[in-house]
This record gives structure tokens, sequence and C-alpha cells, in this order.
């Protein structure tokens, strides 16, 4: 048992406890000691003045009736009349309960309640021979009755207030009794909780000595540490709680931290050689991803290719080939916009311009079999974006959407404001996907987030992430699409990313 009851108190969770059931039990004790005595006390100050208000109410009842009564008697109200004979009944059972319960008649308080109790009954005859003497227009007998009725209120009146003074005196001499019981009480009460709180002071300065001693010594170890210091001494707790274990835990962790420090300094040259191969090898492949870009930069010449273009429009343009002229012309305009740099800003206009660039070529391979449609917010042409955002949506759309198409295909670019964004689409009447297909493009799942895309080699996973990392928001592309019913891609431009 005793080693159960030292382990148990091993804990400072368990002392914490343990002080605070102690404190809120003898806290709580007191409390309800002096809530008791107050109760009491209280109890008894209502059982005090009880008589007094009764009396005071039967006052107040006798004087409505004897008003209703008046009434009656000066106006022959007969309304008067019926509130006269409703209070009646009400206090006369009220005298009952009120004179029923007497002690005996050696009490001078119990004589007065009987005198009054007679009394009252003498008032209601004298009363009710008033109401029949008017009902019998008897003007002297009712005069006469109602007189004798309010003498008799008269007396009950200076009876009652005869009684009042007595039991008021009888209650004075009960209030100073309990008034020095109550200065006894509040004495005891000071006493009690000045005690507690002295016992409460005393245990929690012990209790926090005890744990903050050796938190302290931590405190101190791991200064030293932090300064580089590991062969400071180890802390030690002589108790076994928490702290005990925490100590040890700290000491072994400032030994395996001094051998793992050991075993840095060791490997450090070795390191430092690595190292240098390391930056040795990546200026080796600086060096050559340097040289492979400027070899594809050298396998075509934008200026040439573009030159070589217009020389073509020229010539087609003075053989008379007009069809020949406008295709190469848009060519030169497609090409011309592509090989810009990805980093500049451009409106959504020069998106469309190259649209309407790459329609003239379509007409000119595929004829009728595709069918561009344009319904464009003109309001909205000078909003900037990142360049090649149209582009790639539109050669998904021809290849995949509605390749497979010999006639009727229609691809419609939108332009509208809708909501909280301005709305850029792409759609097309072709085969469609399903939702598992859909659902992979818009967390960009899909194969043309590893692939690179037609033409361009720009796909849709590189379009999203650009409009994302342009207007620092994530909900930028939707998709609509079902088997057989063609698909929708919208990107969306925040209206406060265009109106900042």
């Amino acid at each position: 048992m005793g080693m159960f009851w030292n382990s148990m108190f091993n804990s400072i969770k368990t002392r914490i406890i343990a002080v605070f059931v102690l404190t809120m039990a003898l806290t709580s004790a007191a409390g309800i000691f002096v809530l008791g005595l107050s109760r009491n006390i209280v109890r008894k100050m209502d059982e005090m003045f009880a008589a007094n208000v009764e009396i005071e109410n039967f006052l107040s009842d006798l004087h409505d009736i004897n008003a209703e009564l008046t009434n009656y008697l000066v106006t022959s109200d007969s309304d008067s009349l019926l509130n006269y004979y409703r209070y009646k009944e009400l206090f006369s059972e009220k005298v009952q309960a009120m004179f029923s319960e007497l002690h005996g008649i050696y009490d001078q308080n119990d004589l007065i309640y009987k005198d009054i109790a007679y009394m009252a009954q003498a008032y209601f005859n004298e009363a009710e021979a008033a109401v029949e003497a008017k009902r019998m227009d008897n003007a002297d007998e009712y005069i006469a009755r109602y007189t004798e009725a309010n003498r008799i209120t008269g007396y009950i009146r200076t009876y009652a207030d005869r009684l009042n003074l007595n039991i008021l005196d009888k209650n004075t001499a009960q209030y100073l009794n309990m008034s020095e019981n109550l200065n006894k009480l509040h004495t005891a009460n000071l006493v009690l909780t000045i005690s507690v709180i002295a016992l409460n002071v005393l245990v929690i300065a012990y209790m926090t000595y005890n744990m903050t001693r050796p938190i302290i010594k931590l405190a101190h170890s791991a200064e030293e540490i932090s300064r580089g210091n590991f062969d400071a001494e180890d802390v030690e707790v002589s108790s076994q709680d928490e702290l005990s274990i925490m100590a040890n835990a700290f000491n072994a962790m400032k030994h395996s931290i001094k051998d793992y420090i050991r075993e840095l300094h060791n490997k450090a040259d070795t390191e430092a050689k690595l190292l240098e191969q390391q930056i040795e090898n990546l200026r080796m492949q600086s060096l050559l991803a340097d040289a492979e870009m400027k070899a594809l930069q050298m396998q075509i010449n934008p200026h040439f290719l573009f030159n070589t273009l217009n020389a073509g429009v020229q010539l087609a343009t003075m053989e008379g080939a007009d069809r020949t002229s406008a295709f190469l012309d848009s060519m030169a305009k497609i090409l011309r916009y592509n090989v810009k740099s990805l980093d500049r800003i451009v409106r959504i206009e020069d998106e469309i311009d190259t649209i309407k660039a790459y329609e003239d070529l379509f007409m000119v391979r595929f004829g009728d079999a595709i069918r561009f449609e344009y319904d464009i917010d003109p309001d909205l042409l000078d909003i900037k974006v990142p360049p090649l955002i149209i582009q790639p949506l539109v050669e998904n759309a021809t290849i995949h959407g509605i390749g497979h198409l010999e006639s009727g295909g229609v691809i419609k670019i939108s332009l509208e404001k809708r909501g909280d964004a301005v709305r850029i689409g792409v759609e097309d009447n072709g085969a469609g996907m399903d939702e598992e297909t859909r659902q992979k493009i818009l967390k960009c799942q899909s194969p043309d987030c590893n692939e690179t895309g037609h033409t361009t080699g720009i796909g849709i996973y590189n379009v999203v992430q650009r409009l994302r990392l342009f207007f620092s928001c994530e909900d930028v592309v939707d998709v609509e699409s079902a088997p057989g019913r063609g698909t929708k891609v919208v990107l969306k431009i925040p209206c406060d990313a265009v109106s900042g």
C-alpha cells in the first residue's frame, strides 16, 4: 500500500490534482456551511415578518370590501354589490384560515386574533343588514347599520395595529439574537477563509519550488549548450516524477549531440571534397546545357524564316495567287507571334487575332469541314493576359475534338463577363470526353500534362499553370463535356485582377 501511495504521488499531474481537490473541498465546505446558515437566517426572517404582512393584507382586503359596500349604498350600483359579495367570500375564507390555528387562550396575541375574528363576523352582520335595508329602501336603517359597520372596522384596525406592535416587539428580540449570531458567523467565515488561503499558498509555494528548481537547472544547461559548451555537468533531479524523466532525456540528448558533432568533424574533410566534385559536375552540366541551347537556336533562324515567308507572300501577290498570299501571311503572323518570349504580356485582342490567322490556315487545309464562330464582347479586348493561352485550346479542339469529323465541325470562341470573372471559352461539337477524363484535365492529370502539345509545344497544363501564376488564383479553368456532346474549355480571369 505504501509503495502504491508513493508511486501515485510521484506524478506532477497527480500532485496538482490532489492540491486542486483539497482546495476545492475546503472552499466548498466553507461555502456550504455559510450558505446553510445564511439560508436558515433568511428563513427565520421570512417567518418573523410573515404575520405582519398577513395582517396588512387582511386590513387591505377589509378596506376593499368596505369601499364596495359604501359605493353600493351610495349609488345602488349592482357591480359594486357583486364585487362586495365576491370579496366577502374570499375574505371570509382568509379570516377562517388566519384564526383557525390559535395556540391557546392564554397567549395575548391569540386573544387579539380571536377578538378580530369576532369583530369581523360582527362587521359582516351589520353590512348584510345595511344591504337588506338598502334593498327595502329603508334609508334610516341602512345608514344606522352602515355607521355601526364602520365603527367595527375602526375597532378592527385598532386591534390589528396593537397586534402588529406586539409581533414587532417579539421580532425585534429575535432579530437582535440573530444579528449576534450573524456577527459570529462572519468572524468564523473570515478565519476559515484566511486559513484556506494560507494553506493553499504554502502548498503551491512548496510545489512551485520543487518544480521550478530542476527546470532552472535545465535552462542553464541548455544555455551552455547553445554557446557550444557540451562539457557542462549533467542535470540531476532527486525526485522520481516527470521532471526526472525530462532531465535524463536532456542529458542523453546532450551526449548524443556531442557524439554527433564529433562524427561531423570527422566527416568534414570528405564531404568538402565531395562538394567540390559536385560543383564541378554542375559546372559541366551547365556548359553542356548552354551548348545544347545554342545548337537548338542555330537550327532555325527566325529572322531568316520570316524574311523567306514575306518573300513568298510578295511573290504570290505578284503572280496573282491571292489565297496563297493570304495563307503565307497568316502563317507568318502565327510564327512571329509564337516565337516571341512567353514572359511578355499581351491583350486578349492579340490572342483573338492569332486565332483568326489560324482560321485562315484551317480554311485552306480543311475547307468547309470546319467553321469558326465568334461571340466576343469588344469591351473586354484590352484585358492583359499571358501570351498563347487560347491557341493551345483551339489546337486541342481541332485535333482531339472535331478531327474525326468529315464535315460540320464548329469551333466557337467566346469572350464574356459573368459574375466575378471574365470567361474565355473554346467550344467544339466533337466527340467529347467522359467524366473521368474531364476530372483529370481539371486536376492536370491528363496526358497533356506530360506531353507537349501540337504545333506550339504548349499544352493545357502549361496554360493553366501560367494563368495561376499570372493572376495568383487557383480557379482559372473549367471543362464542360460529355461523350458525343462536344467539349467546352473555359479560362476564368478574376475581375479583381483585371481591375487591379
